[in-house]
């Protein structure tokens, strides 16, 4: 077995609110070397009658002060309207809405029944056009999705059927049979889906349109929409799949022409999680990477591999990101930030300062993308890929 071992350094950053390093040298950090991802993918400009999106984060309270606040600096801002769903209140942040429900990954399709229903109980009037379902290790680009919703295919259908769209995953033969603890309420599924339980992975977030949230919360008090006794052994990601199955509605095909995904249930780059105490050869650490560009489709047995069985398949290197991404998982917001800096500040030419991007392109963001304290992860000379 490879161990994956590298050595860890931590940038330095300036005490003051500004970074001491120059655009060029601030732009040239790469973390993770993410930059194989990033460098495929476009930001759309100028979407036409911009969907007015809703985008419902669910966090809880140790991650008020990080995860939460990144998403409000970064991508978050760019929705219409952003609430966060948590085990508790805080008095800094108004746009947190606390659930009563616990505070534990065992817990998720309780406390998303009851995000969903606070969501069109209290905002089915509000003119949201979507509603945008995440977790808060998410990072989203908000006009790429703007971008998607607004094409011929979903706008002709959005105010006629349920639609959700996200990153497809097909759970595995045993796992059904494990989630379904009914097995009458199991016969019937298997016969009605021919045993194919596809969802949209949670964690990058998926969109809904309003028939869609209004089909669920109104099925939620029915057996096929699963109980509260299936909450400490069923993710709420292929729950909700699960209730819309009996309505006939199932997460649609998001990747492009070229069959590359827009949705991503991982991150840009990274490595495996290992003591990362010296250095080792690309050649080694490459059978080590995680992620969504090195990540390895080749493997039958692996389990990204078989999620991906029979709706696609899964791709790596340059197949692995359309363009026109939306939306990435397990973003941490060092990472956050960075992915912030890279996509937007550091695609622009000509202004002195964030102050005068930010004045001329319309955005907010955050002078946080300007502090480099992060690790920057040596792995010495990138390799060929």
């Amino acid at each position: 077995a490879v161990v994956c071992c590298v050595a860890a350094a931590a940038i330095a950053a300036p005490s003051g609110e500004h970074s001491a390093l120059s655009k060029e040298d601030l732009c040239a950090i790469d973390i993770d070397h993410s930059k194989y991802a990033l460098n495929l993918i476009n930001v759309a400009k100028n979407v036409s009658s911009a969907p007015r999106i809703l985008c419902l984060v669910n966090t809880m309270s140790v991650h008020h002060n990080t995860r939460v606040q990144a998403i409000r600096d970064t991508w978050g801002q760019r929705c219409a309207k952003l609430l966060f769903f948590s085990n508790a209140t805080d008095a800094t942040t108004p746009d947190i809405v606390q659930l009563d429900t616990q505070a534990d990954h065992n817990h998720l399709w309780q406390k998303h029944k009851h995000t969903l229903q606070y969501a069109w109980d209290h905002h089915r009037f509000d003119g949201f056009d979507w509603f945008y379902k995440s977790d808060d290790d998410a990072y989203v680009i908000v006009e790429n999705l703007q971008a998607f919703l607004r094409l011929p295919e979903v706008v002709m259908r959005q105010d006629v059927v349920p639609l959700t769209f996200g990153h497809r995953y097909k759970l595995t033969p045993d796992l059904v049979d494990y989630y379904v603890v009914n097995k009458t309420l199991l016969a019937h599924f298997k016969q009605l889906t021919h045993n194919r339980w596809v969802f949209n992975s949670g964690g990058p977030g998926y969109a809904m349109n309003p028939l869609y949230v209004q089909t669920v919360v109104e099925s939620l008090h029915r057996t096929t929409c699963l109980s509260d006794k299936y909450c400490e052994m069923l993710p709420d990601d292929a729950a909700i799949s699960f209730c819309m199955v009996w309505h006939n509605v199932y997460p649609s095909n998001t990747r492009d022409l070229s069959h590359r995904e827009r949705w991503h249930a991982d991150k840009p780059r990274g490595i495996s999680r290992t003591e990362r105490t010296k250095v080792v050869r690309w050649r080694e650490l490459r059978e080590c990477m995680v992620g969504v560009y090195f990540t390895d489709v080749t493997t039958p047995s692996y389990w990204l591999v078989q999620y991906h069985d029979g709706i696609g398949g899964a791709a790596r290197h340059d197949a692995c990101c359309s363009p026109d991404s939306v939306a990435f998982h397990y973003v941490l917001p060092p990472l956050m930030y960075h992915m912030e800096r890279q996509l937007y500040y550091c695609r622009s030419d000509g202004d002195k300062d964030l102050a005068a991007f930010n004045a001329r392109t319309g955005l907010a963001i955050s002078s946080e993308i300007l502090k480099p304290t992060r690790l920057a992860v040596d792995y010495g000379p990138a390799p060929d890929v």
